[in-house]
């Protein structure tokens, strides 16, 4: 039997099948529990109010260079034409806290801003195969709000399987088959 898996497809079952649990928890669904939405703004915050499946998002499976110098971190193809072409302000929020850089969508290789990124990383313990899925909140040409997620990783991949996934799995073209 073959089985075709879709990392982006993957992780959003992932995040899913957590969101289905009777009690989330903060990690996962980026707030306190018991608490309903984000703030006064009456905006949800993580996979508990979000991720509802009528906002665009896109998920990375951090690399080395998105935790580590040069801490770069580029939306996927996909979703470039629903964000800014632009530099604008940029906020990621998780849980219930705030980080505001810029987004440099106007750039050739359009990315987040690398110093405050870092901050991120570092703020949230994120490591080398963790995930983050990335909401689209909102996205002008004034700004740009991402609600985020972030998936550990916690699995310990065969190592063939792992470099499969960092090589291919990425885009349903590239699908891995098991």
């Amino acid at each position: 039997m073959r089985l075709r898996i879709n990392i982006s497809l993957f992780l959003l079952g992932a995040v899913i099948s957590q969101h289905k649990m009777s009690a989330p928890s903060k990690e996962v669904c980026g707030m306190n529990e018991g608490k309903r939405g984000g703030g006064d703004d009456g905006v949800g915050v993580g996979i508990g109010c979000s991720l509802s499946g009528n906002k665009d998002f896109f998920d990375v499976i951090l690399s080395k260079t998105n935790v580590t110098s040069p801490h770069h971190l580029r939306p996927q193809k996909h979703i470039l034409p629903k964000l800014p072409g632009v530099t604008v302000p940029l906020v990621l929020r998780h849980g219930d806290k705030q980080w505001q850089m810029m987004y440099l969508g106007g750039d050739k290789r359009p990315r987040f801003e690398s110093g405050v990124w870092k901050r991120f990383v570092n703020d949230n313990n994120l490591k080398e195969g963790d995930a983050c899925v990335f909401e689209v909140m909102e996205s002008s040409a004034q700004i740009l709000r991402l609600d985020v997620v972030i998936i550990r990783n916690t699995m310990d991949l065969p190592p063939a399987l792992l470099s499969k996934i960092q090589s291919r799995g990425k885009t349903p073209e590239t699908a891995i088959e098991l």
